[in-house]
């Protein structure tokens, strides 16, 4: 369900998108569906992620990833991404880039995320600007670092137009 809340267009509602504290970005067959505000972070927790990919239906084609602005100024936690067998990387690809654009308009330094499965490959990460984080802390926890300036990304092509 669709809000008038909601941002279909990053470009346009960039002021938006810089006030919020925490989102939900919904790709559909490679499309922005939409950038929807959460009123509160909800961090994921191993127990979530078993219980979703045992017992909630498989998604065609479409990934949902939520965020939040962490406690230490200018960093954003990626809290949690859904996604079932049908997905297509394009549509995870074009999450994961509004999500950089996101820390682009609030001028966030970093991006860290513990990744629990195994499905997304360290190879993957490494490949999109992530790198391991917290190597003495048990999972897998990763950071991109935007320290240098921010990734080149197309907006447009992720619009419904």
């Amino acid at each position: 369900m669709k809000s008038d809340m909601d941002v279909t267009n990053p470009i346009l509602q960039a002021d938006r998108l810089r006030r919020w504290h925490a989102g939900r970005i919904i790709m559909r067959q490679g499309k922005l569906v939409a950038v929807r505000r959460r009123w509160y972070a909800a961090p994921a927790s191993i127990m979530r992620v078993w219980w979703q990919s045992r017992w909630r239906p498989g998604l065609d084609d479409e990934c949902t990833l939520d965020y939040h602005a962490g406690k230490l100024g200018g960093f954003m936690v990626l809290d949690f991404v859904r996604s079932g067998p049908g997905t297509q990387l394009a549509t995870f690809r074009g999450a994961c880039q509004i999500l950089d654009e996101i820390a682009r308009l609030r001028e966030s330094v970093a991006i860290v995320a513990h990744v629990s499965t195994e499905a997304i490959s360290d190879r993957l990460l490494t490949r999109w600007g992530w790198e391991q984080h917290a190597t003495g802390m048990r999972g897998r926890h990763w950071i991109k670092r935007f320290y240098n300036g921010y990734p080149a990304i197309n907006c447009e092509r992720y619009l419904i137009k």
